[in-house]
């Protein structure tokens, strides 16, 4: 399956950008990632974690909570369902949020689930938003990229828990 996974992304690539593939694995959405970057102090490893280098976004659970409320009530759209949605994504060696994106859904049963795709996307509207990611730099003049991601706790179609 990895085999299937890396062929839809150099398919990707050479196609369209933006697109959603759902897999076994899982849901990916904007499966391009493109690294910008001619900085040679930058280190790019998929094992690099957020808690690997104490970058954990710099607002608290509640704040992005509040934040995403706001950000929803724009719209005034209804959704349905109770579950979890989490969005799983490289933080690049500048502290920008890479396109490529994975997202994994559940109920609360933790059992495979997809809630209303506008749903999703406006989650994920809501999570590119957020521009205050920390630079991984664990020795001076050293810059990693890291993996993080973000679940959203799904109450009856409203978002009652930011996670971590």
């Amino acid at each position: 399956m990895q085999y299937v996974i890396f062929f839809l992304l150099i398919l990707n690539s050479l196609i369209a950008k933006g697109q959603n593939y759902i897999l076994p694995e899982g849901e990916f959405m904007d499966t391009i990632s493109t690294h910008d970057t001619k900085d040679t102090n930058c280190f790019i490893s998929p094992c690099n974690y957020y808690y690997s280098f104490r970058a954990k976004y710099p607002k608290n659970s509640a704040s992005l909570l509040n934040e995403a409320h706001l950000f929803l009530q724009k719209k005034n759209e209804t959704y349905s369902g109770s579950g979890y949605i989490t969005l799983r994504f490289t933080i690049d060696c500048q502290g920008k949020m890479t396109k490529k994106v994975q997202v994994l859904q559940t109920d609360e049963q933790y059992k495979n689930y997809h809630f209303d795709i506008a749903f999703v996307n406006e989650i994920y509207s809501f999570l590119k938003t957020l521009d205050k990611w920390i630079v991984a730099e664990p020795l001076p003049g050293k810059r990693f990229s890291y993996i993080t991601f973000i679940t959203f706790k799904i109450k009856n179609g409203k978002i009652i828990n930011i996670i971590p």
